[in-house]
């Protein structure tokens, strides 16, 4: 639906000056005029309030210009209509204006006529500025021009996208705070769009604008800190200047220096030890002398923070071939350079990788090494850090667990598993999962001191299994935390084998004779028995089925028979086996 928000014109929206005692009989209050799907006009209107004579009409006038001529559209007899369809059809291509004059039985008195709409999109309010106020991020702006004007839409920009965040109500109401955003952390982009009173929306201001964003870079050896910060680039008339401002110790802001437009950044140095300084950005545009200020940033200067608390948090793998290392260091640690390294014991490492110093130090930072042999080799991983100074600190330690895993043929599944480290913990117990179907599921838990497991009558034919240790964490500097980390997985598949008996005694206690299978589950199977001669005794594709020693009802003689036995279990493997059973009598 579009919206009719747009200037009103003094021709037709007339502000009528009354001499003498000369009355005036109201207008409706023509509140927006829209588009409907098939192209004709809605108009709504509040009604006025008029006592001096009884109700006639409210007259509708229409032109295809602003400035006339103007002809009478619909006439409205109700005196309680607030709304008329103009049948116009084509409203969706065409400018249509209006306004409407109450007709009264009231000799005498002046007639007014409402504002002048017209049915195009609203313009949407000129943006003034935005700036930081007080940490949160505020947009400024111009009140809509159109009549119609009854409130706005704030919209965040976030990656090109418009997300509308409120709505602010009230035409002259032209200042809104993002309680909810953080202009510390990174710019924030704001556009608005214009409502009516009937909560129809006009068009997204195309060109918004952002908060300017500080950031520094501190060469504390030097004391020196190089400021940074993003162009203010929507201003329609230009920047005028920056003004760099600085507090010390929680003093007033004071202006360092002023930079051109064009100027982005600014180095400060020649600081007082132990000083808490803060810094922020002002701008100011050509004419209008708006201004934006940047977010804050405060520092301790002189005082170069070494590396401190520098923990290994974690040490668990994600996936075959894949470590996942978490680590932290104080919030006021100094970093330039950032490796860690990796080694089979506690004390012999190789550098793994150059990584990125964490944007948050307070935070858990964390790696992934894509280079780990994880079903062969556990692995032992630190962090060697350097400040801008050049000293370097060294991590704590932490391990990764090693799971290995047989399957013997009595359908016995046998885990283990290596300890698992970390400097400052200890291990609270050893969670062990298995597969069952489509999830993994804890089968049991074990005291730190218990290093495999064993089971049988496993209810999957190849069960994967994984070792989860739990570590209790308690750093010198206060800071406690109970950690999971996992093994690798390992899926164990039962060896297929057929096992024959060499004799039996038809007539004693092993009275038959059959194969014994230890399978993963069987496809196929037949077993069959011959005399010398080739003549077949005995066949069979039950693996239930034993030969009696019979032959045709009567037990053979004692000697030795040939057999055969063929089997495919389900994963496919054929066995066969062939050799000679002694008959004992």
């Amino acid at each position: 639906m579009k919206t009719a928000l747009l200037n009103t014109f003094l021709f037709f929206s007339l502000v009528i000056t009354i001499h003498g005692n000369a009355q005036v009989v109201a207008a409706p209050d023509l509140n927006c005029v829209s588009v409907d799907n098939s192209g004709n006009n809605i108009l709504q209107w509040s009604l006025p309030v008029v006592t001096c004579g009884p109700f006639t009409a409210f007259n509708i006038y229409r032109s295809f210009s602003p400035s006339g001529p103007y002809s009478i559209a619909y006439t409205v007899t109700n005196p309680v209509q607030t709304s008329y369809t103009d049948p116009v059809g084509n409203g969706g291509t065409t400018t249509y204006y209006y306004y409407m004059v109450s007709d009264y039985n009231c000799p005498g008195f002046t007639f007014a006529f409402s504002d002048t709409l017209d049915n195009l999109d609203p313009v949407p309010p000129e943006i003034n500025y935005v700036t930081v106020t007080d940490g949160l991020a505020e947009i400024n702006w111009q009140p809509g021009d159109s009549p119609e004007s009854f409130g706005y839409i704030v919209y965040r920009v976030i990656n090109g996208n418009y997300i509308p965040i409120d709505t602010v109500y009230g035409k002259f109401n032209n200042d809104y705070i993002d309680v909810n955003s953080t202009p510390g952390t990174d710019s924030m982009s704001y556009t608005l769009a214009t409502i009516d009173s009937c909560i129809n929306t006009g068009s997204i201001n195309e060109s918004p604008q952002h908060t300017i964003y500080l950031f520094d870079s501190i060469a504390r050896c030097e004391q020196q800190i190089t400021l940074g910060w993003y162009f203010y680039d929507r201003w329609q008339k230009g920047i005028q200047k920056y003004d760099i401002e600085m507090s010390t110790n929680g003093a007033p802001y004071v202006i360092l220096q002023s930079v051109p437009g064009s100027v982005l950044s600014y180095t400060v140095d020649g600081f007082n030890d132990r000083d808490s300084i803060c810094f922020r950005i002002v701008a100011t545009e050509n004419i209008t002398g708006f201004v934006s200020v940047s977010n804050e940033l405060c520092h301790i200067i002189n005082v170069v923070q070494p590396v401190a608390d520098f923990y290994i948090r974690n040490v668990t793998v994600t996936a075959p071939g894949k470590v996942l290392v978490k680590y932290s260091m104080d919030s006021l640690s100094d970093v330039s350079s950032l490796k860690i390294e990796r080694g089979s014991d506690k004390t012999s490492f190789t550098q793994l990788a150059n990584i990125s110093p964490p944007f948050i130090f307070s935070a858990i930072s964390q790696y992934t090494d894509a280079t780990a042999l994880t079903d062969e080799k556990s692995y032992y991983y630190r962090l060697i850090a350097t400040d801008s100074c050049g000293t370097f600190d060294t991590s704590t330690i932490g391990k990764s667990i090693l799971l290995k895993g047989y399957a013997f043929t009595d359908l016995t599944f046998f885990i283990t598993w290596d300890e698992s480290y970390f400097d400052s913990a200890e291990v609270l117990e050893y969670d062990v999962y298995r597969k069952d179907e489509v999830a993994y599921n804890l089968i049991n838990a074990f005291l730190p001191a218990t290093s495999s497991y064993e089971e049988k009558n496993v209810p999957v034919d190849t069960p994967c299994y994984y070792v989860e240790a739990i570590d209790s964490m308690k750093f010198s500097n206060g800071i406690r935390d109970t950690i999971h980390s996992r093994s690798n997985i390992v899926c164990l598949n039962q060896p297929s084998e057929v096992y024959i008996p060499n004799a039996f005694a038809p007539l004693g206690k092993n009275s038959s004779f059959r194969p014994l299978l230890n399978l993963q589950g069987l496809k196929s199977y037949s077993f069959s028995v011959y005399n010398r001669w080739g003549e077949q005794l005995f066949f069979s594709e039950n693996a239930s089925d034993s030969w009696d020693g019979k032959y045709k009802g009567v037990y053979v003689q004692q000697g030795a028979y040939a057999y055969i036995v063929d089997v495919v279990d389900s994963n496919g493997k054929a066995i066969h086996k062939q050799g000679m059973v002694m008959v004992v009598r």
